[in-house]
């Protein structure tokens, strides 16, 4: 690359004012990104529980394995937990202090404690609230607009906070809410989700509370009586006396009987909610609470009454000796329960994929790609500092080494997500991230390859680190379980693995293309490469040539999803969003095409055609589905604002090649 003393005179007289429209135009920019990541987080939340005892890591591996059906398929317990622990608290990790020290509880344990210690969940700062003037405007003391609260610090306006949330329940029936109304009616529902989790479990953990002196003296075992299986194991001989006692008493039910029932109602009540992890016990393909069975048992639906007391009188065992969890018998009892489980659960052919989901989670992916992208690139930046002699080609090395770790960890974590969801690599939003990730990375490093120029390592270890830090913010955001089966209409490996690839891959070409440009332009407008002619064709031809690449695989997927669409709807094209989004970049790639090659676009033209294209497969690939309008409903998301960040970020791109044409201009007639 030319040196700044080797550029012409003109642009030697104006680099000190090139250099202050780059550090005003990246001090925009990056205030920009900083203010969307400002917006996104919530300052870290250290509640003191001095009563905290951390679980075995012998309990939480046995834990992590129990299955549960949710979202439609049968996981593991830990990828339960996780997605429970992000819809509450926005993250998978809390921090509390105890005996003066600070320790993180991360989403199994948690949810161990909602099971097991209610009473020490109660204390953990697990409730995420954005907006605290719902709770304020309750009578609520908070200091902070956004913060974490634990269910204790919420009860104290709990009756107000349900009160109102079931008001505008019915009232979003009639109207439209506002968004504080919707906020709150949220947190509400977020709250009582909670509480079935934390009262699962009540029967075991507190028992049947008979005072001694209702109990007949010629009972030989008071104990049992004060256990919930017992009553449920006799309870059709429980209701013929209550039967008859009412019939003796002209209608009345005794009082200890009486009480004895209404236990055994709010008993069943709670656990009618929360985990669905007690497999059927006939032919039905539903996993269900304990209480939903209980209540078909009573109704008559069901005959199945001895193993139902069996997993109640498991349950019972288990919740006492969970107060002491580094107990070997609290540690054999889960086991017995989680193999139970598990081998019921095979029974049916359900939960073969357990054990690799529960690895792939544990071998984070993601988050290790992410970090040997970061590596490469300030390798990258390293280098074009030491551009020559050894030192700087061993630099270049480095970088491209971990730039393939980093490329072998997004890759493997991409094939084993599909391993376990045994579907295509891109079947919903969050899934293309990663797949948009890897196909740039791998189209910028196989440029890299052939070229040996550096810039394009540089810019593929930039764009691997910004998508998979997308990929993070809007797992945490979304706080969905993507790996549950797909809707109906999306049920096609066929069409996944050609429609959805092809326009996916034509997503990464257009974005290759816009941060190509984006590099190019802040470079013109710095003058490092005004001597270069050749460096400047290199990025022009590059650009040109990914914009081929997009139009190819977005034309592709675009038919392809033309006929998937009469398959599935029974019409090619309906002008429906997305499609309109798909158009639109065949469209745009096709006038920078033609207008090249009809003489109308030549280096700058092409390259603020290629930065405004990055805004049209924006549009098409995210904020369609914000719209929340056509047939493609099972991609709408809610929120998603950082897409205007974006939209952001690329006028000030095309503002700093404005600035870099305009200075071009300037130098060029003078």
């Amino acid at each position: 690359m030319t040196p700044p003393s080797a550029l012409p005179n003109l642009a030697q007289k104006n680099l000190a004012l090139r250099w202050g429209l780059v550090i005003f135009f990246l001090i925009l920019e990056f205030a920009l990104i900083g203010y969307a990541i400002n917006g996104s987080r919530i300052p870290p939340t250290v509640k003191k529980v001095p009563a905290y005892e951390p679980w075995p890591e012998s309990v939480l591996e046995v834990a992590s394995q129990i299955p549960v059906q949710s979202g439609g398929r049968v996981k593991p317990l830990s990828t339960f937990a996780r997605f429970e622990l992000l819809q509450l608290h926005g993250s998978l990790k809390m921090k509390v202090e105890t005996r003066g020290k600070t320790m993180k509880v991360g989403a199994t344990e948690w949810l161990l404690d909602c099971l097991f210690r209610p009473e020490i969940a109660n204390q953990l700062p697990v409730f995420r609230l954005d907006n605290s003037e719902i709770v304020t405007n309750l009578g609520l003391k908070v200091d902070k607009l956004r913060t974490r609260l634990s269910f204790e610090d919420i009860f104290p306006i709990y009756d107000k906070l349900m009160q109102r949330g079931q008001e505008l329940t019915r009232e979003s029936e009639n109207r439209e809410l506002e968004m504080k109304e919707k906020q709150l009616t949220e947190f509400a529902q977020q709250i009582l989700s909670y509480q079935a989790l934390t009262s699962a479990l009540d029967f075991a953990r507190n028992g049947m509370q008979i005072p001694t002196e209702q109990l007949p003296p010629a009972v030989e075992n008071p104990e049992s009586l004060q256990k919930f299986s017992h009553w449920m194991a006799i309870l059709p001989e429980v209701s013929e006396a209550i039967r008859s006692a009412a019939d003796a008493n002209n209608g009345e039910i005794p009082e200890a009987m009486r009480s004895t029932l209404g236990t055994i109602e709010e008993f069943i009540t709670k656990t009618r909610f929360g985990l669905n992890w007690i497999p059927p016990y006939d032919e039905s393909e539903e996993w269900r609470p304990l209480g939903r069975t209980l209540t078909d048992l009573i109704e008559g639906k069901s005959a199945q009454w001895e193993p139902a007391i069996a997993d109640l009188q498991t349950l019972e065992e288990l919740a006492p000796l969970a107060q002491q969890p580094d107990s070997k018998a609290f540690l054999d009892v889960l086991t017995a329960w989680q193999e139970d489980l598990t081998q019921r659960s095979a029974d049916r052919g359900l939960g073969k994929k357990i054990p690799t989901e529960i690895t792939y989670y544990k071998r984070s992916y993601f988050k290790y790609a992410l970090a040997f992208f970061i590596l490469s690139f300030v390798i990258c930046a390293v280098g074009w500092l030491v551009a020559q002699g050894k030192l700087g080609t061993w630099v270049q090395r480095f970088a491209g080494i971990t730039f393939l770790i980093a490329v072998g960890f997004l890759v493997w974590g991409i094939v084993h997500r599909s391993l376990v969801t045994g579907r295509p690599p891109v079947g919903n939003l969050y899934d293309t991230i990663p797949f948009i990730t890897a196909g740039a990375v791998i189209l910028l490093g196989l440029g890299e390859l052939i070229t040996r120029r550096r810039l394009l390592l540089s810019l593929a270890s930039f764009f691997g680190m910004v998508g998979l830090f997308l990929a993070f913010r809007f797992e945490y955001g979304d706080a969905k379980d993507h790996m549950d089966p797909l809707v109906a209409v999306l049920n096609s490996n066929y069409w996944l693995s050609t429609h959805v690839v092809a326009v996916t891959l034509g997503y990464s070409g257009g974005l290759v293309a816009c941060f190509l440009s984006q590099v190019y332009v802040h470079l013109r407008l710095a003058g490092v490469i005004e001597g270069n002619k050749s460096f400047q064709r290199f990025v022009t031809r590059a650009a040109y040539g990914i914009v081929g690449f997009t139009l190819v695989f977005s034309l592709v997927g675009t038919v392809y999803g033309g006929i998937w669409a009469n398959d599935s709807w029974g019409r090619f094209w309906g002008w429906d969003p997305k499609e309109n989004g798909a158009l639109l970049i065949v469209l745009w790639a096709l006038l920078i095409l033609h207008a090249r090659l009809g003489g109308w676009l030549r280096d700058w033209g092409i390259h603020f055609c290629c930065i405004f294209m990055g805004m049209v497969v924006a549009f098409s690939w995210w904020h369609v589905n914000m719209l929340e309008v056509g047939l493609h409903s099972y991609g709408f998301i809610s929120g998603g604002e950082v897409i205007w960040f974006f939209y952001g970020a690329e006028v000030l791109s095309l503002g700093v090649g404005l600035a870099a044409y305009l200075l071009h201009r300037s130098e060029k007639k003078g």
